[in-house]
């Protein structure tokens, strides 16, 4: 007599609030990378900011690591979390980090490469047209370019063009991303019309699997990503969030108020934290589950970062505090 599914209250109650100072003595491997604004550093869940740094141009950081880069160097320096010296990477060119892989674009764009933490080069691939987008898991890089054309490479770091999707009067590829088993690439390409397009692997050949077309055109990077091993695709269009449920087939969305900024999954909680900036200097700060319905909201007259998430735990800042609060279901 017990219904399948009991109906639950999401309680949002706050755990602390922490200015940006440093603390010591804290355990590196427990830390949280955070960017507010002018400056980065790591934080733990507890609230005690290890490290804290004025941003020179650009910054770019996984759990571990970050480098700290000014618009033109041909030197770049890979620091630990706790701010001591990794090594010099002796290359031009703007890094960024995937997971705990390190990746460098040339200044034109139409180079990308890899490197190791201890700053040895382990793959360079030239393209004629400009990179726009990119993604990566543990084996395998995917590259999306402006004329349109997808270039794989594997974990033997063999690259080959995939395909060049012809559907649109101009073809480039705003948004990829590939499965962390590597059997499905997503990506939002073209301009009249534009298109999420999904392709799965099958016999080592990737095929057309499916396809969702835009009402609008959008002529900029697009998120896009696979969350929950696998199990959800998101993406976003303006103030249009997606999520497709592979388990379900089904494609779920949402209109939000105002341009989503940043879109985050907390596997603890199977839930979306999602950042939009609204006119007037005010950001709005939501929790969507998969089935694209609302279960939380937040708007304040500052920019609103999300920043990391400890189990049921959720960080997000604004100007220079640090907030956490905890979700618990009821």
């Amino acid at each position: 007599m017990a219904p399948e599914k009991e109906n639950y209250a999401l309680k949002i109650v706050p755990a602390w609030s922490s200015d940006l100072k440093i603390e010591n003595n804290i355990d590196k491997n427990t830390l949280i990378p955070f960017r507010l604004k002018k400056e980065f550093g790591y934080i733990s869940s507890s609230g005690n900011i290890s490290y804290i740094n004025e941003i020179f141009y650009n910054v770019t950081q996984n759990n571990n690591h970050f480098i700290n880069y000014s618009a033109i160097t041909d030197n770049l320096i890979i620091n630990n979390n706790d701010g001591s010296f990794v090594t010099n990477l002796k290359t031009d060119g703007f890094p960024f980090f995937i997971d705990e892989r390190l990746f460098i674009i040339s200044a034109n764009s139409k180079r990308i490469s890899e490197w190791n933490i201890d700053g040895r080069n382990l793959f360079i691939f030239e393209n004629e047209a400009e990179i726009i987008s990119c993604d990566a898991n543990k084996d395998t890089l995917i590259i999306g370019t402006i004329d349109g054309s997808v270039t794989i490479a594997d974990k033997e770091k063999k690259a080959e063009k995939l395909l060049k999707p012809e559907l649109s009067r101009i073809n480039a590829i705003y948004g990829i991303a590939v499965s962390d088993d590597s059997d499905y690439i997503a990506m939002i390409t073209g301009i009249d019309p534009q298109y999420m397009i999904i392709m799965k692997k099958k016999n080592n050949q990737y095929n057309r699997f499916y396809t969702y077309q835009f009402a609008d055109n959008l002529r900029h990077s697009r998120f896009i990503s696979f969350f929950n091993n696998d199990r959800y695709l998101c993406f976003e269009s303006s103030k249009t969030f997606y999520c497709l449920d592979f388990l379900s087939k089904k494609l779920n969305k949402i209109e939000l108020p105002a341009t989503i900024t940043n879109i985050h999954y907390i596997n603890s909680l199977n839930f979306f934290a999602v950042t939009t900036k609204m006119d007037g200097g005010k950001s709005d700060f939501v929790l969507i589950d998969p089935a694209c319905r609302k279960f939380y909201s937040n708007t304040i007259f500052s920019d609103f970062s999300y920043i990391g998430n400890s189990v049921n735990r959720i960080l997000f800042g604004s100007d220079q505090t640090i907030y956490a609060v905890d979700c618990i279901k009821e």
